[in-house]
């Protein structure tokens, strides 16, 4: 836990800058004040796993904090071959940076494509706060590190800025990975997809699912044949409903608004409140 004071915190070899080591998982970390800087190692998150490891049960309330991944682990969450699991920040001024595959706040790579493998990012709340999260090349701001999915992500205020990096969605998957399970209950939420992948929603090759805006203003913005909201290139984007809020959606060029990317199908769309732009 780490409440006051100004912390510099760079892991050594293949650990974190502050969770775990070498092939070590990164939990129960508190961060409720200071100012705070971590940075990875090799294949290591800022804040949570170390190369093959998980970043979980991370909890930010309050201070300056700025998390950067290197190489293929995420900002904050997991390492190359971890996930990123119950994440939550409620305050504070954070700043979340992916290494070359990890997402800035989620997963890191995925390693191989079976099951398995990491990559994911699941169960991460922004309840408030300023947060800007950034993937690198093949990861997702919000979500997914290459090949990674993300779900569960619920954001209910603040302001959040999450941009992909070149081929992941700004908030779901990264690069082949979809996003799922997707709520926005509140604050002011600016997604922008990398190249061929949803603002909200999947990566390159990754469909978007099961997505609600509820409140809030949200601005999504697909990347060149992303969808705005749903998904990316040649897949598509289902179950998606905007029952209240401001919502802008900018799909990407041959791409829908809200439903499927280029050359990708939109099913169960619904509208049911709210003031959309497109």
């Amino acid at each position: 836990t780490i409440s006051s004071g100004t912390v510099i915190a760079m892991g050594g070899g293949y650990g974190a800058g502050i969770g775990g080591g070498h092939c070590g998982d990164g939990s129960n970390i508190m961060i409720n004040g200071g100012t705070v800087t971590a940075t990875g190692g090799d294949y290591a998150a800022g804040i949570g796993g170390g190369h093959s490891g998980d970043g979980r049960n991370i909890t930010i309330s309050g201070g300056i904090v700025i998390a950067t991944g290197v190489y293929d682990g995420s900002g904050i969450g997991g390492g190359a071959g971890g996930n990123g699991n119950n994440i939550t920040i409620s305050g504070g001024t954070v700043t979340a940076i992916g290494g070359e595959s990890g997402a800035g706040i989620g997963g890191g790579t995925k390693f191989g494509c079976c099951e398995g493998g990491g990559g994911c990012g699941n169960n991460i709340k922004i309840i408030g706060g300023t947060v800007t999260a950034t993937g690198g090349g093949y990861g997702t701001g919000i979500g997914g590190g290459f090949r990674g999915n993300g779900s569960s992500i619920t954001i209910s205020g603040g302001e959040v800025t999450a941009n992909g990096g070149l081929y992941g969605a700004g908030i779901g998957g990264g690069h082949c990975g979809d996003g799922s399970n997707i709520m926005i209950n509140g604050g002011t939420v600016t997604a922008t997809g990398g190249d061929y992948a949803a603002g909200i929603g999947g990566g390159w090759h990754g469909s978007g699912s099961d997505i609600t805006i509820n409140d809030g203003t949200v601005t999504a913005n697909g990347g060149r044949l992303g969808a705005g909201i749903g998904g990316g290139c040649a897949r598509s984007g289902n179950n998606i409903t905007i029952s209240g809020g401001k919502v802008t959606a900018n799909g990407g060029e041959h791409a829908d608004s809200i439903g499927g990317g280029f050359n990708g199908s939109g099913s169960n769309i619904t509208i049911k409140d709210g003031v959309l732009k497109m």
